[in-house]
């Protein structure tokens, strides 16, 4: 017999991290962007410990000393996107700004690096925060819409078609059983 799995990435990579720090006896904290936190006074050979832990699940850590653009791009997008008010903002602006480089050089090294735009990619993210709105029963679809800087409810679901290839009321049945 065959059988399919279905299962939320975000949440097994989640719970790797926290069996990890808490088998090692590290505190940490997970901010919404997809980071983790560890304190400034981790020993080496604790970092270490993590490092191979984590690597055997296909997990490497990224300190500021060794990220890359592409990666702070996704960095940016990921904070505006859970941490700020992203209305009426503009990421060609925001990236030039904070990574100090012209926006058509960063567009066409995410691009190269990972086959997608940063438009995307940054759609990507906003459909994945509305997700998890949709679920909350308590917000209505025009205030995500609002929110997350999408032109209208329309608008909304059909970007949320486009990627996800369900419709925005089919997900929330999905998601319910």
């Amino acid at each position: 017999m065959e059988y399919s799995f279905i299962y939320s990435p975000e949440k097994m990579v989640n719970e790797v991290f926290r069996k990890t720090m808490v088998a090692v006896g590290v505190d940490f904290e997970m901010l919404q962007d997809g980071t983790i936190k560890l304190p400034n006074d981790l020993s080496e050979e604790k970092f270490a410990i993590i490092s191979s832990r984590l690597e055997g699940y296909g997990i490497k850590i990224q300190t500021k000393e060794n990220r890359d653009i592409v990666e702070e791009i996704k960095i940016y997008i990921k904070k505006m996107v859970y941490e700020g008010d992203i209305r009426d903002v503009k990421i060609s602006e925001l990236l030039t700004n904070q990574l100090g480089f012209s926006y058509p050089y960063l567009s066409n090294l995410f691009s190269s690096k990972t086959f997608t735009s940063i438009e995307n990619f940054y759609i990507l993210v906003r459909i994945e925060k509305v997700k998890d709105l949709v679920l909350l029963e308590n917000t209505s679809l025009g205030e995500i819409a609002h929110d997350l800087n999408f032109s209208s409810v329309p608008h909304l679901s059909n970007q949320f078609k486009k990627v996800t290839g369900l419709t925005i009321t089919q997900y929330m049945k999905f998601r319910k059983k």
